[in-house]
């Protein structure tokens, strides 16, 4: 690091010249002389750019949060620490990203050159700062003001690395359009998305409105249900009653019991169709009997595997993929007492 002493009235004027006269400024600039220099530019430029960011917390017209008086402060204070360490931190990293585009366009490889390139150019930090005061009187003109000022970096860039990093001249210029172009493609992606945004707020009104309404449909909703669910059991039995009037009660000693132990107290052709529904994995069988003689089905990988016992002895089907349809027509024949239903399947002896 060199031992030269930090002259600040070269400062001042160099940061007005890298400002109105970048070309002839880069120029100029000495890439040599160690870290210091530029490191103590970044501390200045960071301070300046915190006390703005202070000064407009403070008064709260930065367009933050809307966090004045004392909170407004403590947010200000951390914006000002932040700032600075912000302008250190970016000094080193941001020579990284130049000496890396500089590398592409032929130009100096030297680390401290790019770096105090970079110093050179964070004047602008101060200048972005203090304009951010737009973003509160407007999130759009102070996005249009931050794309100038950005833009105007890239122009201080092309003349650093064409008079001080001595980088080729045309690939340079192709690097810093492509650059402005995405800079202004990402600006219109932002006012884009920002006016998309609004739009929806608008259409959607008074979101807390818009919740309360639905919280009390809900509750309305929820009082309802003890009566509603009470109407539907009402119907649901209703309709029982009157399957049993067609189809009739159990008739004779039949018996209906499924592998979860559930059984089927009015057994007709209604109920043991839907009890026989409701079989899957985890209640697998069911069984309709009466006397010594039955029909049973359990749930197969895919369909049904069927047996039955009476006087001629125990069968099981051949198949063992037999459809729900087939399995219905099995039960109910059984309970009809119509022996038509064996040739329903293939049955081959049980032992």
């Amino acid at each position: 690091m060199s031992n030269e002493k930090f002259d600040l009235k070269k400062f001042i004027e160099d940061s007005k010249n890298a400002v109105l006269s970048p070309k002839e400024y880069f120029t100029t600039l000495s890439i040599t002389g160690g870290f210091g220099e530029p490191v103590i530019k970044a501390v200045i430029y960071g301070f300046i750019a915190g006390i703005f960011a202070l000064l407009w917390s403070l008064i709260n017209i930065s367009g933050g949060s809307g966090l004045g008086g004392i909170f407004g402060g403590a947010v200000g204070i951390m914006a000002f620490i932040g700032a600075i360490i912000g302008a250190l931190i970016g000094l080193f990293i941001g020579g990284v990203i130049v000496l890396i585009i500089s590398a592409i366009c032929s130009g100096s490889n030297d680390y401290e050159a790019n770096v105090r390139v970079v110093a050179a150019m964070m004047v602008l930090t101060p200048i972005n700062a203090f304009l951010n005061v737009f973003n509160g009187i407007s999130p759009v003109l102070g996005g249009i003001i931050g794309l100038i000022v950005n833009l105007y970096g890239l122009w201080m860039l092309y003349h650093a690395l064409n008079q001080t990093l001595k980088a080729k001249e045309e690939t340079s210029k192709i690097l810093t359009l492509v650059l402005g172009a995405l800079l202004l493609l990402f600006a219109i992606i932002g006012f884009a998305t920002r006016r998309g945004i609004n739009s929806v707020k608008k259409k959607l009104g008074d979101y807390e409105n818009i919740s309360k309404e639905f919280e009390k449909s809900a509750k309305k909703i929820a009082e309802n249900y003890e009566e509603v669910a009470k109407e539907m059991a009402e119907e649901t039995e209703e309709i029982a009653d009157e399957m049993s009037e067609i189809y009739g009660d159990t008739e004779g000693d039949y018996e209906f019991e499924m592998a979860n132990g559930e059984t089927v107290e009015t057994i007709n052709p209604v109920s043991v169709t839907i009890a026989l529904k409701s079989l899957d994995e985890n209640n697998d069988f069911a069984i309709l009997s009466k006397g010594d003689s039955f029909v049973q089905a359990a749930v197969g990988e895919e369909g049904y595997v069927v047996e039955y016992r009476d006087d001629s002895g125990y069968f099981r089907s051949v198949e063992s993929s037999v459809s729900y349809e087939k399995v219905v027509v099995v039960f109910i024949g059984f309970l009809g007492e119509d022996d038509s239903w064996k040739e329903i399947t293939e049955w081959e002896a049980a032992e």
